[in-house]
């Protein structure tokens, strides 16, 4: 039997999020039509408490333009714990920049997972 291990990553703003283009990224005023749409903030997250809404289009991080969910992921990734990061965000199709101080990464959890084979 062979084992491998799978880790789980926990996200670090503590929203829901996805990624506009087109005729609905227009629609909320962003930039070229592309943004991040925040769906769902969690209570009591680093999201909620720099100012977050559900409905905000984020549209920069720390001055640079970021367009997907997974580029900001990226930049989320090179932001030291503890450390403060800038989100430019579009609420109501006005620009409001808010702060946000980023906790460590949730601990990675390890699992074993099987992989079953018949031979």
């Amino acid at each position: 039997m062979e084992w491998q291990q799978v880790f789980r990553w926990q996200a670090r703003l503590g929203i829901d999020a996805e990624d506009l283009s087109g005729q609905l990224g227009g629609y909320f005023g962003a930039p070229d039509g592309e943004g991040i749409l925040v769906r769902n903030v969690n209570n009591d997250s680093p999201g909620a408490k720099a100012g977050l809404k559900a409905g905000d289009v984020i549209t920069t991080f720390n001055g640079e333009r970021i367009r997907t969910t997974g580029e900001l992921r990226e930049k989320l990734a090179g932001v030291e714990a503890g450390k403060t990061a800038t989100l430019g965000v579009l609420r109501n199709k006005s620009n409001v920049t808010l702060t946000v101080e980023l906790p460590a990464p949730a601990p990675k959890e390890k699992r074993k997972v099987s992989v079953r084979t018949n031979i």
